[in-house]
């Protein structure tokens, strides 16, 4: 039984990618990520596809220069409003330049949903992704943590600041931070940047990964 299927795909000059996913995987909707600067083509080349094919086809224009930022913004939006109608999304990064490429594969590993692109033949390839989406695998506590981080500029010099903008106290912002031994902390998860500070403070930093995380949320 085929199921019925979102198709997420990058725009761009080489248009053969797109055309491999629709080939190769159920298609029921297709969404298409564009740039400003290609707004006429993607239009011409939705409506050819409308004509053809006789699906549904719609447009989202990815903003720059903050790329990454808009497409997940787009991608989360995305699944809240399109998810209970599929029973699967997927996200072809075949087409389009190398920024926005990577990011709706960035959005693919944020949300765990599969993606691929087209080999050097041009067949299509399924990309490793996590099975969990990384929201799903960071606790709710250290999302907390990294939404404050975002709400007050990204970056704060000691834990007692932190906790002042949280609510969590020192020792539970160090074990969400720092982690343990049995447990990954924000810095070894790779979302947060600490700098050592003199007297014994931190300087704690969200990153773009961290930023991601919370995006897709």
């Amino acid at each position: 039984m085929i199921q019925k299927t979102l198709q997420i795909a990058t725009f761009g000059e080489d248009k053969e990618g797109i055309l491999t996913g629709l080939r190769n995987f159920p298609i029921h909707k297709l969404i298409l990520l564009h740039y400003a600067e290609d707004k006429k083509k993607v239009e011409e080349f939705a409506g050819s596809l409308r004509s053809t094919l006789g699906i549904t086809i719609s447009l989202r224009l990815i903003a720059q220069p903050d790329i990454i930022r808009s497409a997940l913004e787009h991608v989360s939006d995305i699944i809240k409003t399109e998810q209970g109608k599929f029973e699967q999304i997927l996200i072809n990064v075949s087409a389009g330049d190398k920024m926005i490429g990577c990011a709706a594969l960035s959005c693919a590993f944020v949300n765990g949903i599969k993606a691929f692109g087209t080999d050097t033949s041009g067949l299509p390839m399924l990309l490793p992704i996590l099975k969990l989406s990384y929201n799903e695998i960071i606790s709710d506590a250290k999302i907390k943590i990294l939404q404050t981080l975002d709400s007050i500029g990204g970056t704060i010099e000691s834990l007692e600041d932190l906790s002042k903008h949280s609510g969590f106290g020192k020792p539970l912002l160090s074990y969400h931070i720092n982690g343990t031994t049995d447990s990954k902390g924000l810095v070894q998860l790779g979302l947060v940047d600490m700098e050592r500070l003199e007297r014994g403070r931190n300087k704690i930093t969200i990153n773009t990964l961290g930023r991601m995380l919370i995006f897709a949320k």
